[in-house]
């Protein structure tokens, strides 16, 4: 009888020492996943980047642009008068237009320039000299147009202000001694999501 109750102590004691059933093995933790690309374009120096296409552009086109704006000026006839030839102000600005930088805005600009100074040559006849208001050189505003596309070229164009669908932007060539090159541009977004140029003035100093 001892030897049963000592056989089933026995018995007892291996099962409470018997191996204990593994831990549960902890989920390692899941990295957070990397952040989505961002679709939306980065469009804080588009307006920048439009001028700066602009005077690319005519660095590689602006000598060969059509320029026949006046007729009688060729000095062959001195009893005739200059007039405005619209036809040929047309032409330049669908080259102008191929750039793809300028707005409608700026185009209509240059078609009321043109009738203002075709009242002025009618108002003021004129068979000598440069032609009033076609003494220059009309995209650089200059009538040393290589030098100053050639300062733009290496200089900064710099938004100054921007506010939806509207901005300034500033280009500037490097600073000399007493002269600087500039153009002061303002443009326009359109619903394409663009910016085009509505208007340049010369800032040379």
């Amino acid at each position: 009888m001892k030897q049963l109750a000592y056989a089933l102590l026995l018995t007892g004691v291996a099962a409470c020492n018997g191996p204990a059933s593994a831990p549960e093995t902890a989920a390692p933790p899941q990295a957070s996943p990397p952040p989505a690309a961002s679709t939306k374009p980065d469009t804080s120096s588009a307006p920048a980047q439009t001028v700066r296409r602009f005077i690319k552009w005519y660095a590689r086109n602006g000598e060969s642009l059509p320029g026949n704006f006046v007729l009688n000026d060729d000095g062959l006839d001195s009893t005739k008068f200059y007039t405005v030839n619209f036809p040929g102000t047309e032409e330049w600005l669908t080259a102008v237009q191929q750039s793809g930088t300028v707005s409608a805005a700026y185009l209509n600009g240059w078609r009321a320039y043109f009738r203002s100074y075709a009242d002025t040559l009618r108002l003021h006849p004129q068979n000598d000299g440069p032609p009033a208001g076609f003494d220059y050189d009309l995209l650089m505003l200059s009538q040393e147009p290589d030098t100053k596309v050639a300062e733009l070229q290496v200089g900064t164009c710099t938004v100054v202000q921007q506010q939806p669908g509207h901005a300034k932007v500033q280009a500037r060539g490097p600073r000399h001694e007493n002269w600087q090159e500039g153009l002061n541009f303002e443009l326009s977004q359109g619903q394409d999501g663009r910016w085009l140029i509505d208007r340049i003035d010369n800032d040379s100093m």
